[in-house]
């Protein structure tokens, strides 16, 4: 069984003196009960899936800079040309796991119990301590043998991703013919800091671990480059 609801917002307009913006924001919702960790009760595995972002948002903009020049300065100021492209959206939902085959599926799918006592989630907190312990791993322990875990599917939400880059480019005509292309790019311009690659990687969501509830793995800091083109 596979549910998706969605809505999305789109907006596009070119404004005056070279700037152009599209826009578009998603909500939607995702639910299933695939990948299943107890095959006699599959409504047990009915939860978010590992797909669902509840919020989205991407937008990229484009500014051909209006400054017109003749002459030598013509050289220096015309053609420059500055793009963005910002992203941003929540994050993926993923289950907590007993790391033990107490069930004696074969399968190793079991879930961790829940013990209950307060949402898992924590709220916004420094860096540092969601390195440290992204959720409330004291809420969790290894499930019963002869169980299959009680943690509902999808109980813990990843960290949201956000991510600006930015580029800025100049075209000089020679002739007809030639030209000679500029262009320095910035990734993640903001050095924002992405934990967890997509669905769950760098995420130690096994209770068995003696790494449970850290973040192990994050995106890409700022980077920086410049190209130079010759057409002919």
């Amino acid at each position: 069984i596979s549910v998706y609801n969605s809505l999305q917002v789109n907006l596009e307009r070119r404004f005056s003196r070279g700037f152009t913006l599209l826009a578009n924001y998603t909500w939607s919702k995702m639910m299933d009960d695939l990948g299943w960790s107890n095959p006699f009760y599959r409504a047990f595995d009915y939860g978010p899936s590992v797909n669902d972002v509840p919020h989205a948002f991407h937008a990229s903009g484009v500014w051909q800079l209006p400054l017109k020049a003749k002459g030598a300065a013509a050289w220096l100021v015309n053609g420059w040309a500055l793009n963005s492209i910002v992203n941003w959206q929540s994050g993926f939902p993923i289950n907590v796991v007993s790391g033990k085959d107490n069930s004696f599926s074969g399968e190793n799918r079991d879930r961790a119990d829940y013990l209950g006592g307060g949402n898992p989630n924590f709220g916004s907190r420094q860096h540092g301590q969601m390195v440290q312990q992204y959720f409330n791993t004291a809420l969790f322990t290894v499930n019963p043998v002869g169980t299959f875990g009680n943690t509902g599917k999808g109980i813990i939400r990843l960290p949201r991703q956000f991510n600006t880059d930015m580029s800025l480019s100049k075209e000089t005509k020679f002739g007809e013919r030639a030209s000679l292309q500029f262009r320095a790019e910035f990734f993640n311009v903001f050095n924002n800091v992405n934990f967890v690659n997509p669905r769950g990687a760098g995420i130690v969501n096994n209770v068995s671990s003696a790494q449970f509830g850290q973040l192990t793995v994050a995106g890409d800091p700022r980077i920086m480059q410049f190209a130079l083109k010759l057409v002919f």
